[in-house]
């Protein structure tokens, strides 16, 4: 009896989580509709009314969030999509780049006094941030079946170039190497104009990079030099599933330990935490059945906490839980109020999709 009880309480549950997707689902077109700008066609704001200088022309990554969300929503209309990869393409540079310039100056001070904290200055002049921002563009322009007429040049094109880039990298602070790693192999894959079908001399490319990158890869199954937290392995362990996932790659081994490590980290303070133990859980479960009944109930548990960052008179989700988030790539975007953004809506929706694969809800 008592174990009939369990059941149909976990069985309610479950259906209740399951029909507060289908809401979240069905009101997402709503948020997306009041986050669009009034006076630019494509632009959209980064949260719902506390953005920094409101009126003028920054919002390249906002507008980026604005098409993955929609596409994941599989609501892109003809006209949305030309006025937004229009926006994305007023941002693109002779050298392919496709970056904010007021993002640049705002973070100016941020990036040297991470610097001076630090001693890596490798991000002053703000490439780090150009090139994840590039990668991102171009991940959206693909999206909106938009021609990316420039190659990006600012990455490596040789093997003793690729060397030195990968191991310059801090693999103690795996989440950044791992994200840099990663935008490596999207551009070796998909600059043009290969574009999906590239030569013998990129697989060669990209095969090396694998090799030279899992120098750092550890018996946990992570990728990291000689210490680093659980959760910098975890959210390291994100970025190298998105190499992996960018190169079509899927010799994807040490899954069961990753799978481990996902488990045994209690962490949920943000968008970008949830999302990335997320999609490395799902990524390693994927065709695997070790520990399937634990990470479908991680799964339903972490919808649960989802609804902590969620705005239900909005339709959207806030990055940290009760305010928006206010630094995107060190530059201050919004005064951070209690309100939803556009760059936790797009994290915790895709977490939603990831979870739908898991747990086969057909939303």
């Amino acid at each position: 009896m008592k174990f009939n009880r369990i059941r149909k309480t976990n069985i309610k549950f479950e259906n209740d989580l399951s029909k507060w997707v289908e809401t979240v689902i069905c009101d997402l077109p709503k948020f997306l509709m009041n986050m669009k700008d009034k006076t630019v066609p494509g632009r959209y704001k980064y949260s719902m009314s506390g953005d920094q200088k409101p009126n003028s022309d920054w919002g390249l990554g906002n507008t980026v969030f604005a098409v993955k969300i929609w596409y994941m929503l599989n609501q892109l209309n003809s006209s949305e999509t030309k006025e937004m990869g229009r926006f994305i393409k007023s941002f693109v540079r002779k050298s392919g780049e496709i970056s904010d310039p007021e993002v640049q100056k705002r973070s100016r001070k941020n990036r040297y006094r991470t610097g001076l904290r630090s001693g890596d200055w490798s991000n002053i002049f703000g490439s780090q941030t150009k090139r994840a921002e590039t990668r991102q563009a171009f991940a959206a322009l693909k999206a909106l079946d938009e021609t990316i007429e420039r190659p990006y040049l600012n990455i490596p094109k040789s093997k003793k170039e690729i060397n030195q880039y990968i191991h310059s990298l801090d693999w103690n602070r795996p989440w950044g190497a791992g994200s840099h790693f990663s935008h490596l192999i999207f551009f070796l894959k998909n600059n043009p104009p290969l574009n999906g079908s590239y030569h013998s001399s990129e697989i060669s490319l990209i095969t090396f990079a694998f090799n030279e990158a899992n120098k750092y890869r550890k018996d946990d199954g992570a990728w990291y030099n000689k210490y680093a937290s659980d959760a910098q392995k975890v959210n390291g362990a994100m970025k190298m599933v998105t190499a992996y996932m960018a190169a079509g790659n899927p010799d994807f081994s040490m899954r069961e330990r990753l799978i481990d490590l996902c488990l045994s980290l209690q962490t949920d303070p943000d968008a970008c935490n949830n999302f990335n133990l997320l999609l490395v859980l799902y990524y390693c479960s994927n065709n695997n059945s070790y520990r399937k009944d634990e990470i479908r109930q991680f799964c339903f548990n972490r919808l649960n906490k989802y609804k902590g960052f969620y705005w239900e008179d909005s339709g959207g989700f806030s990055f940290y839980k009760k305010y928006a988030n206010s630094i995107y790539y060190g530059a201050k975007v919004s005064k951070g109020l209690e309100e939803p953004d556009i760059h936790g809506t797009h994290l915790f929706l895709w977490g939603l999709v990831l979870i739908d694969y898991v747990l086969g809800l057909k939303i």
